[in-house]
Order: C-alpha cells, then sequence, then structure tokens
C-alpha cells in the first residue's frame, strides 16, 4: 500500500509542478527529502485509505463496514475512538439508505393514471342517454327562440302535471276583464286571462288587479281551487289514460258549473308535449271533444309557433284537412296556438295569428301561451314589450281571448303575494 501510494504522491507533485511551470530538474530535486514523503505517506495512509476504500466500495455498503470495522479493532484504541468510528460508520451507509426510500416513495405515483381511465369510462356514458329518439326534442320543444322565421321552440318551463283530485269549479263564473276588444272573448267581459298551476297565485292576481281575468286554465281538466269570479276552461292535456281516464267527468262538471269553453290537445305538434300526428289528434278530438259541442265552445289543439316541417301552423293545415276528409267531422269553434320569442321578432306574433285564422277556415284564434324570451329560450322580464303586445292583441278583433306565459313566481309574480314588474303590466294595461 506504501509504494502504491507513494507512485500516487510521486504522480500528484508531478502535475502540480506542470501546472506551477516548474522544470523537471526541480521536480527530481524535490522528491530527495524522503522524511516529508513518508510522513505524508504514514499519515494519509489511513485517511485516504478510509476514503479511498468508502468510494470504491460505495456501490457495496456491507463490503464497506466490513473492511472498515477490522483496521479499529486493530489499533486497540479507547472505546471513546471506536464509538467515534461507529458513529461515522452509520453516517456513511444512511446515504445510500436514504435513497433506497426514494423509489419506494415514488411508488404510489402509479395511483395517479388510474383515475384518467376511469373518467373516460363515464364519458362513454353520456352518449349512451342519447337515443335517436332523445336527439330531435330540443328542436321541438316551446320556448325556444330563432332569427325570422322561428323555425323551433323550447320546452315548457312549467309542464302540466295532472291533478290529483277534482275540485268544486265555480258555480256562477263572471270576470271584469280589461280587454278592450269591442268583440271580446264569447261569454267572458274581455279577452284578457290567466294560465296557471297553482290556483291561489291566479286568486291573488285577480284580487289585486280588481278581477282583470276574465278567464283561466292550468293543463288541466279541474279548476283546483280557481275563484269563481274567473271563468275556468278545462283542457285534454293529451291522448295518455291518466288524461283521457276522467275527461268526459270532468268536463260535465265543468259544463255544469257555467265553464263556456274547452281546449282540445297541448301543442301535439311538439314532441315534447302531446306528441300526436294531424290524424290521430283528429280521430281523438272526435271521440273526446265533439260530445261537448253545443255545451261549450271547442278549441282545436294548441300549436307552436315552430316553423319546422310538420309543426306549427303546418301542423294545423294537416288536421283541418284531416277533419275535413273524417265521416264525424271536428267540432272546433276557435283555434288555439302558442308564441314565444325575442321581443324584436313581436311582429311575428301578429303574423303566427293571423296565419292560424287563414288556416282555421276564419275561425276566431285564442293565444293562450306567449310571452318574450332571451337568446338562450329563457323568460325574459320586458314590462313594456308585454304592455305593447297587449295593447295590440286588444285590436285584432278575431282574436276573442290571450293569456300570456304564467301566472306563477318568478313571471306575472314576483311572490305569492305580490306581482312583478310584468304582472304590473299586464293588470294595469287599459
Amino acid at each position: 500500500m506504501s509504494a502504491k501510494k507513494i507512485v500516487i504522491l510521486a504522480a500528484v507533485a508531478a502535475l502540480a509542478e506542470q501546472a506551477s511551470a516548474f522544470n523537471s530538474h526541480r521536480h527530481l530535486h524535490r522528491r530527495e527529502p524522503k522524511y516529508g514523503a513518508v510522513h505524508w505517506v504514514t499519515v494519509w495512509t489511513t485517511a485516504t485509505t478510509t476514503i479511498y476504500d468508502a468510494e470504491k466500495t460505495a456501490v457495496s455498503g456491507p463490503e464497506h463496514v466490513a473492511n472498515y470495522a477490522p483496521v479499529q479493532a486493530e489499533a486497540v484504541k479507547p472505546t471513546s475512538n471506536a464509538v467515534y468510528l461507529k458513529s461515522e460508520a452509520p453516517a456513511q451507509p444512511p446515504a445510500p439508505a436514504a435513497q433506497s426510500p426514494a423509489p419506494a416513495a415514488q411508488s404510489p405515483a402509479p395511483y395517479a393514471p388510474p383515475p384518467p381511465p376511469e373518467v373516460e369510462s363515464e364519458a362513454p356514458a353520456v352518449p349512451s342517454p342519447r337515443s335517436p329518439s332523445a336527439a330531435p326534442e330540443a328542436p321541438k320543444t316551446t320556448l325556444e327562440i330563432q332569427p325570422k322565421p322561428i323555425n323551433s321552440l323550447l320546452q315548457p318551463i312549467a309542464p302540466y302535471v295532472p291533478p290529483l283530485a277534482p275540485s268544486v269549479a265555480p258555480s256562477n263564473p263572471s270576470g271584469g276583464g280589461n280587454g278592450n276588444s269591442a268583440s271580446g272573448s264569447p261569454g267572458f267581459s274581455g279577452k284578457r286571462g290567466l294560465a296557471y298551476n297553482d290556483a291561489s297565485l291566479a286568486n291573488n292576481f285577480d284580487d289585486q288587479c280588481n278581477g282583470c281575468s276574465g278567464w283561466g286554465y292550468n293543463w288541466g281538466s279541474t279548476p283546483q281551487g280557481l275563484s269563481s269570479k274567473i271563468s275556468y276552461v278545462p283542457m285534454l292535456w293529451g291522448n295518455k289514460p291518466e288524461f283521457t281516464k276522467n275527461w268526459h267527468s270532468d268536463a260535465q262538471k265543468a259544463v255544469d258549473n257555467g265553464a263556456k269553453a274547452m281546449f282540445s290537445f297541448n301543442e301535439p305538434d311538439n314532441a315534447g308535449q302531446a306528441n300526436m300526428s294531424p290524424q290521430q289528434a283528429a280521430e281523438l278530438h272526435v271521440q273526446y271533444m265533439n260530445p261537448w259541442g253545443g255545451k261549450a265552445l271547442i278549441g282545436s289543439p294548441a300549436i307552436t309557433n315552430s316553423g319546422q316541417a310538420g309543426q306549427g301552423i303546418e301542423w294545423l293545415g294537416s288536421f283541418v284537412k284531416a277533419c275535413d276528409n273524417m265521416q264525424e267531422k271536428c267540432r272546433i269553434d276557435f283555434c288555439v296556438v302558442h308564441w314565444y320569442s325575442q321581443p324584436e321578432y313581436a311582429d311575428t306574433l301578429y303574423d303566427h295569428i293571423a296565419k292560424a285564422h287563414k288556416v282555421c277556415g276564419q275561425k276566431p284564434i285564442w293565444l293562450t301561451e306567449f310571452g318574450p324570451v332571451d337568446a338562450g329560450g329563457q323568460p325574459m322580464d320586458a314590462p313594456a314589450f308585454l304592455k305593447t303586445v297587449v295593447r295590440k292583441l286588444d285590436e285584432i278583433e278575431y282574436l276573442h281571448a290571450y293569456a300570456p306565459f304564467m301566472c306563477s313566481a318568478g313571471k306575472l309574480m314576483s311572490s305569492a303575494n305580490q306581482l312583478s314588474a310584468m304582472g304590473k303590466a299586464y293588470a294595469d294595461v287599459s
């Protein structure tokens, strides 16, 4: 080991001399003091051996410790040195030991990938509900708006919920409406009406506008507590048993209590509502509505203002033709329409009413749902629009009745007892 170290020291000295620009003569001369050389070798033998072996055996921790321990045993130094060396020995191994847990600490990282696959597995579940039948519903609803001409409608926010049980209808319906049209509505004091789900709200509205509502309806066949001051109009919403099974008994009660009119199906041209073909609607109209002809005014099925093929005015025309081709004709005293759009397209409302009047054989028109909506198809708070439109509706002689959508909190009412800005506009128009 000493010879080996001498060679190394000689090499180191040579490099140092070259770096200091020493010549070879002085370099050889420097090697002669062997005491210094031997002294350095003796001192550094222990130090460099420990460091050198540690570096050489760093790859193998156990060998390094085994080589290091015997050296201390031969020295037979005081136990204090042994303790010192043992404390040093563990201080070296922890470096590799500390690195070994590092991979273990990184092992949890693989758990990150599993979540993404689970999210992806849910993604396919989204398209699965989109069956071919569900896709067409979006453009066939009631409250959607589009630029002229209006091509599709958004579904009403408050669709009809079948009443749980019939209630007593008004005995002597009467009302003091504010509609200014000379023709008014047959049997009503005015054109103005209320579309409601909660009869208490309709009653509160009528009380606060001093009986401005001549008539009202709730998409059902029983009034559900509507005030006797408001003439109730029953509706046969659709062709499902839940609507048809009690229709004749409910219609009879309504007539017995003074009902002046009845409505046929609600938006059969809309896949999201009654959803019927013109021919089917004509046959069912004859079956369920014709028996009440002459006892009350009978309305046609209510149509949307959709411009899509087979909807809106086009559907109404096909319905009228189907009725004309049947052996027993449909009893129809007036035609019913709905309209929703942005305020800037208000002129399409009057055009819609005029077209329905023509297709319906010049019969009167009832506008039983209408309202302004925003670009997203949501109802708007537009009092000025409502005032302007109501005044013009009163001027259309063949329009016998109208009702905005609808008497509920957030629309014509701001709360159970307070009229909203829209409600006040509707109540105050004169």
